[in-house]
């Protein structure tokens, strides 16, 4: 059986998705047990910015597990799904997927459910459901549209062909592609001058593109709603520390309030 590992690091936590020998595919444990690792993460107070990854060298995930008897879905299980994928996108604080190798079916829509995703030069990430006779989701398939566009979508539906971390990075599932050597250091990096930010900061605009994203705009209600993030904002203590910070020229020390 794989597992579900979470080791933190000060406010830098790493998920990591193990299934020896099955290139970490999941199943219905392992996606109860990833929902349960973000849930839990947003009861906490504390600024937490997680890295998901695969373990290993070879693959981030193959996705859902082919050897799993999926005939007989109990409701519960038809929910696990959707369950995990609302956990990581409703994260309050940004998420970020370290592709540390190949990415196939579900996994590439865990991937994709993070803010951002680095991955590894080589790696291949392929939508293969019609390879199995089998329809993706439409949820993750909007998701992947957002960031990839229609006609790239098409493609690797269609096809079920792969295409490599330079590819993806170009059309826009990756934000960065880079060498094997460099892939921690630039994934943590990153977690690191994230989590260094103002809590509220991150929460609120998190909150502001994932509005902007489902819709393609805001409604007059909701640039009211915008302006009062703002508005709060600028009566914050992080803001006076923020401003502070940078008149003394040194790094801020945020508190969330």
């Amino acid at each position: 059986m794989g597992t579900i590992h979470s080791e933190g690091d000060g406010r830098i936590r790493t998920i990591t998705i193990e299934s020896e020998g099955k290139r970490n595919a999941v199943d219905f444990e392992m996606v109860e047990a990833l929902a349960e690792t973000f849930e839990a993460l947003e009861a906490g107070d504390e600024l937490i910015v997680p890295v998901l990854r695969g373990a290993g060298e070879k693959a981030f995930s193959a996705g859902f597990d082919l050897s799993v008897d999926r005939s007989d879905q109990t409701d519960r299980q038809k929910g696990l799904w959707s369950r995990m994928l609302d956990a990581i996108e409703g994260y309050s604080y940004p998420v970020i997927a370290m592709v540390n190798g190949d990415t196939y079916g579900g996994a590439v829509a865990i991937a994709a459910s993070c803010d951002l995703r680095i991955g590894v030069e080589g790696a291949r990430f392929g939508i293969t459901p019609a390879r199995i006779g089998l329809v993706y989701g439409g949820r993750p398939v909007s998701r992947i549209m957002d960031l990839i566009g229609p006609a790239k979508t098409r493609e690797m539906l269609f096809t079920a062909e792969p295409i490599d971390a330079t590819h993806a990075a170009e059309v826009g599932f990756l934000n960065y592609a880079v060498p094997r050597g460099d892939l921690e250091d630039r994934t943590y990096g990153m977690a690191e001058t994230i989590a260094s930010n103002a809590p509220f900061s991150l929460r609120a605009m998190k909150d502001v593109v994932a509005a902007i994203e489902a819709k393609g705009h805001l409604s007059e209600a909701e640039r009211d709603w915008v302006q009062g993030l703002r508005d709060r904002a600028f009566a914050s203590e992080d803001h006076a520390e923020g401003v502070a910070a940078f008149e003394e020229g040194r790094e801020p020390e945020f508190e969330g309030r």
